[in-house]
């Protein structure tokens, strides 16, 4: 939905607020035509993009921070090691 609103903002002139109204109207207009069976994947479509946004950020943060904690955690073996050694 989030694609829907900066759409509407860009292309319409929108204030962010008024996009997000008119977004949820589209929306809820949108229910009202279709059968109640059908709501549940339209609002699935709706946050498709943000949660597969949300989850490669989580992805990349994720990789970034265990690469991060791997090459610490060797550098402090290696340290102990050398130390033990002298």
């Amino acid at each position: 939905m989030n694609a829907l609103i900066d759409s509407l903002q860009e292309k319409v002139g929108l204030t962010a607020e008024q996009a997000k109204q008119a977004a949820e109207h589209v929306m809820e207009f949108i229910k009202s035509k279709i059968p109640a069976s059908f709501h549940e994947h339209l609002d699935a479509a709706a946050i498709g993009n943000t949660i597969k946004l949300k989850g490669a950020e989580f992805l990349a943060e994720a990789q970034t921070k265990g690469s991060e904690f791997v090459q610490n955690a060797q550098e402090k073996i290696s340290s102990f090691i050398h130390n033990k050694e002298a």
